[in-house]
């Protein structure tokens, strides 16, 4: 009887399997640069929800209004009046560590704006049905707005406007923010991408010069 001949597999042929199973693992492994980018513009949008909510709780609790700015550079800050009746004109920071933090992740900056209209909506009458009209979805980049945009929020738990805002980073990854400033709402909606390359993220401006405020010049 002739014994069966076993054939060994050649050092090409484990060449090529090691370089397909290599190709194969180059497209399924997950990217985890991509999902971190992505997981720091979620985190600064719910941060910044939650600053939403707690000025509009801080101005409630100590009647005395709130404010987020909106920096031409994307970043935001957070100020206070001086005291609301003896100084109602300056804004201070406010003097507590969850005012003093960074908003945003650092690779995540404001790209544009959209100011909404106050009040109650227009309302149409559709086919006998009360229809609320959507308006359309147009943010301006702050590099063309020019100036710092205010949100303030006042004592008895309004806020002066309603607006849009896209966060972007700096992969090009988007993402839409709503304030209802009548109700305090604020939704949050996946926003159109920008290839990389297209990006123009304004430069880091110099901390602004906080006003002098002494009590007793007021008193």
């Amino acid at each position: 009887m002739h014994q069966p001949m076993h054939k060994g597999f050649t050092l090409l042929e484990l060449l090529m399997v090691v370089t397909l199973l290599g190709i194969l693992f180059a497209f399924a492994w997950p990217d985890f640069d991509t999902a971190a980018q992505a997981k720091h513009l979620r985190e600064s949008a719910q941060r910044v929800h939650s600053l939403i909510a707690m000025c509009r709780a801080e101005a409630m609790n100590q009647t005395t209004r709130y404010r987020i700015r909106v920096r031409p550079d994307g970043s935001l800050r957070v100020l206070r009046q001086a005291h609301p009746l003896k100084a109602p004109h300056i804004y201070i920071r406010p003097r507590v560590s969850w005012a003093q933090t960074a908003f945003l992740v650092d690779d995540v900056w404001i790209e544009a704006l959209q100011l909404l209209p106050e009040g109650t909506p227009p309302i149409r009458i559709v086919n006998e049905k009360l229809e609320f009209p959507k308006m359309e979805i147009d943010p301006v980049p702050l590099e063309e707005i020019g100036a710092p945009v205010d949100i303030d929020f006042e004592p008895d738990g309004t806020t002066n406007n309603s607006l849009r805002c896209v966060l972007r980073d700096t992969r090009g990854l988007g993402l839409l923010l709503t304030l209802d400033g009548r109700l305090g709402k604020v939704t949050i909606e996946a926003w159109k991408s920008v290839p990389p390359e297209q990006l123009r993220r304004p430069e880091r401006l110099p901390e602004e010069e906080e006003p002098e405020y002494r009590p007793e010049d007021y008193e």
